[in-house]
């Protein structure tokens, strides 16, 4: 399974599953915040999120590409 998950994170091209990822995390993050605190806090929070895990994502990517080399 995880194999799998690497495989798909790994062929996808990287600005796409950057994008994505961004985006994914925006609204998991971004309207739950929006509903509680408001449209300011969506917009910092989700943002900084998105941010994070897209960091995280091109993290993972250039470390499983250094390896497989």
């Amino acid at each position: 399974m995880m194999r799998a998950v690497t495989d798909l994170l790994i062929t996808t091209p990287p600005p796409l599953m950057v994008v994505i990822v961004f985006a994914v995390t925006y609204f998991v993050v971004g309207l739950p915040v929006h509903f509680t605190r408001g449209a300011g806090y969506r917009d910092v929070l989700g943002t900084t999120a998105g941010v994070f895990v897209a960091l995280a994502y091109i993290t993972l990517v250039v470390h499983f590409h250094a390896n497989a080399r």
